[in-house]
């Protein structure tokens, strides 16, 4: 079982990986389109610095008991993610890289006690301290892929793979409208309802298609696979 500094070590090593891969963009890069619908890569990357920003506030509540919101509102975040996308590359990457090592200091510095309080992220779900080094994970290794830079599921770590599987799941069967169960033929891992179809492929083929991303060349179900509900 994976504990919340192994998965702090994961979001600084693939935070240095997606930092490689966006050394050398320049500004029309950064304007040209994410793989996520109206948002360019400049989108992607403000949203990444000011994630890491609000999982910090979370953090600082799970150590001191103080209540503090992820983002002042749904409307200042959108605003917030709109005024940083059109900056130069420069000042992106800067961004990105300072926000990114406040988060990790921040993580790193929890005292252990703080690891099981409960502390309120977006949408209200309630969560222990120790979730939020996978947040952030999933942030960076799913917004990695959005960037469009070939940061395909076959280089997702499996360990984060696993880790977010069954979360990722938890509303399966409701999304797709049908009974469904997922089965990884790499690693064995199962997940969701019985009673109806299964649907196979690599572990990491399976988690990009339930988060949305893509439809991976190793799924295979009985007849169409099909079309999920927005996730989250």
């Amino acid at each position: 079982m994976a504990t919340p500094h192994d998965v702090i070590d994961l979001v600084d090593s693939r935070t240095r990986e997606l930092l490689l891969d966006l050394d050398g963009l320049d500004d029309s890069d950064m304007r040209a389109p994410s793989l996520l619908p109206g948002w360019t890569r400049g989108h992607v990357i403000t949203h990444l610095a000011r994630n890491a920003d609000a999982l910090v506030r979370l953090l600082t509540w799970a150590r001191t008991g103080e209540e503090t919101a992820m983002y002042a509102s749904p409307e200042q975040r959108a605003a917030d993610i709109e005024d940083g996308a059109s900056r130069t590359a420069e000042a992106l990457l800067d961004d990105l890289t300072e926000a990114s090592l406040r988060w990790v200091v921040a993580a790193r510095g929890l005292p252990e006690e703080a690891w099981s309080s409960v502390v309120t992220a977006r949408a209200g779900r309630r969560v222990p301290g120790s979730w939020l080094p996978v947040m952030r994970a999933t942030e960076v290794v799913l917004h990695h892929y959005d960037l469009d830079l070939g940061y395909t599921p076959d280089r997702w770590p499996p360990g984060w793979v696993s880790l977010v599987m069954h979360d990722a799941c938890r509303d399966l069967s409701e999304r797709a409208g049908e009974p469904l169960a997922l089965r990884a033929v790499d690693s064995g891992l199962g997940v969701g309802d019985g009673g109806g179809r299964t649907v196979s492929g690599t572990q990491a083929d399976l988690l990009a298609w339930v988060v949305r991303r893509v439809v991976g060349p190793s799924l295979t179900t009985t007849g169409d696979l099909p079309e999920l509900a927005p996730w989250r």
